[in-house]
């Protein structure tokens, strides 16, 4: 019987490999191409997105070098090992060529496959293994025994988001806390536990303990820390909760001075139209701005498309300043736009009309008046405060 261990050792002591050299060893994350990596998968974590060539200049710099590294497999390579969002493609290497050629000698011909299983995963398979599993987990839940202990602040927050005590904002890893609630997938989320103890870190050295997460259909899970916040990302917001705020603040932070120049009145109405089309959809409500007095304006509605040639009710009235009309409506319809009644009057369209709960086109508003950026998600029909 050969001894190929004997042969192949007989050929790898040739004077022909005096020259090969070791593989140099991998960098550390303190190389300065990773760490300008790192940068970029910060950038990405906050912002939920890749920079962009057209963002300020800082971003403009990170899109640079992200190009950069895409473009040479040696960065690519590099950095592919602290790619922990998959913004890095797996490229497999070429093998070399002298090598390819003893390994493909014909006196290899009779030798059996090896069991791979005697190998390590590739790093880039062991990443989707890993994503995989961190996605199962998320999808898998059990029935959560002490429930009850928890119904009750489920209730207390969707009655909080109902009338705009407690609002969306984008999630942020620093919002990662015991007693935070979250939305994930159109559902409420309480982080009920980190087990700190454990002091679990992943490969950018963030915290990574173990959670309990209670969602409001009465399931629980224990995802980490990293893949709840890759989750809530992608798919989530955080509520925060403004019970405190003063409840006239709105009110007298928008009553005009006298240095202010009044614009006109912002109106919100409800049409009393008898066609059953109309009053069938629930939370329809015109948004509109007019510089002079409302029930002027309202006057000869049942003649008017934009009015659906109908009667209206008043539901509230907001006197602006400052402010140019066609800015506000742009606004509201760039806001509403997924909402927006399409509908038919006579030979128009009208365009002011949406489907969308009072509270959150009041709030939207005040917002809008004060300049804060804003969003609408309409599955959750709630105001998500960016």
């Amino acid at each position: 019987m050969r001894d190929w261990d004997a042969e192949l050792q007989d050929i790898l002591s040739d004077p022909f490999f005096d020259d090969v050299k070791p593989v140099r060893r991998q960098t550390t994350s303190h190389d300065r191409l990773v760490n300008s990596f790192l940068e970029i998968l910060n950038f990405v974590e906050a912002e939920g997105r890749e920079p962009s060539e057209n963002g300020p200049l800082e971003e403009q710099k990170l899109f640079r070098t992200l190009r950069s590294i895409r473009n040479d497999e040696n960065k690519l390579l590099l950095c592919q090992r602290v790619d922990d969002v998959g913004l890095l493609a797996y490229k497999k290497p070429q093998p070399h060529d002298e090598l390819e050629d003893i390994l493909n000698d014909p006196m290899f011909d009779d030798v059996a496959p090896v069991d791979q299983s005697l190998f390590e995963l590739p790093d880039y398979m062991k990443k989707h293994q890993q994503e995989r599993a961190e996605a199962e987990s998320i999808a898998k839940r059990t029935e959560c025994k002490d429930f009850a202990d928890f119904e009750e602040g489920f209730q207390i927050i969707h009655k909080k988001l109902d009338d705009v005590r407690c609002r969306l904002i984008r999630f942020r890893e620093a919002h990662l806390a015991e007693g935070q609630y979250f939305v994930l997938s159109n559902m409420l989320l309480y982080l009920a536990h980190i087990n700190k103890n454990a002091e679990r870190r992943d490969s950018r050295g963030r915290a990574d303990d173990r959670t309990r997460c209670i969602f409001e259909n009465g399931t629980e899970n224990n995802v980490y820390q990293q893949t709840l916040a890759k989750s809530l990302y992608t798919e989530g917001y955080t509520v925060i909760d403004y019970s405190e705020t003063d409840p006239d603040y709105l009110a007298k932070h928008f009553t005009p001075g006298e240095n202010d120049v009044v614009s006109g009145w912002i109106y919100v109405l409800r049409s009393l139209s008898t066609d059953p089309a109309i009053a069938s959809i629930k939370d329809l409500y015109k948004i509109g701005f007019t510089r002079q007095s409302v029930k002027q304006r309202i006057s000869d509605a049942r003649n008017e498309s934009t009015y659906l040639f109908a009667d209206v009710k008043i539901v509230k009235t907001y006197q602006v300043a400052n402010i140019k009309a066609s800015t506000f409506e742009s606004l509201i319809h760039k806001l509403f736009d997924a909402v927006q009644l399409q509908v038919n009057a006579g030979i128009a369209k009208p365009k002011e009309w949406y489907v969308v709960p009072f509270p959150v086109i009041d709030m939207a508003i005040h917002c809008l008046i004060e300049g804060k950026p804003i969003a609408y998600d309409s599955n959750l029909k709630k105001l998500i405060y960016l």
